[in-house]
């Protein structure tokens, strides 16, 4: 059950197309990024990464893989200071 409202959920529907299309257009985004990007997910992601070291496993290289947990990441970002950035990239 979802607490939020139905006019934020499609301001936000709204709000995350125009960034990712401005992305897109500005080529500010790599062609790797998965998770909210339509046909990408976090499986598909998970999948072309299995798929990369187990070529690297089968063509004799070693492989180190670092896992990192930014779930909250963006609770610790400076918000100001987030949008200033914004504000640069136009």
């Amino acid at each position: 059950m979802s607490l939020t409202s139905q006019i934020c959920k499609v301001f936000e529907a709204v709000v995350h197309d125009e960034i990712v299309q401005f992305l897109d257009d500005h080529e500010l985004i790599k062609d790797s990024q998965h998770g909210f990007r339509k046909g990408r997910s976090c499986l598909t992601n998970l999948l072309l990464f299995l798929d990369q070291v187990l070529k690297s496993v089968d063509e004799g290289h070693c492989v180190d893989i670092v896992f990192l947990d930014l779930a909250k990441a963006f609770d610790k970002v400076p918000h100001l200071r987030l949008l200033e950035k914004l504000k640069k990239h136009g």
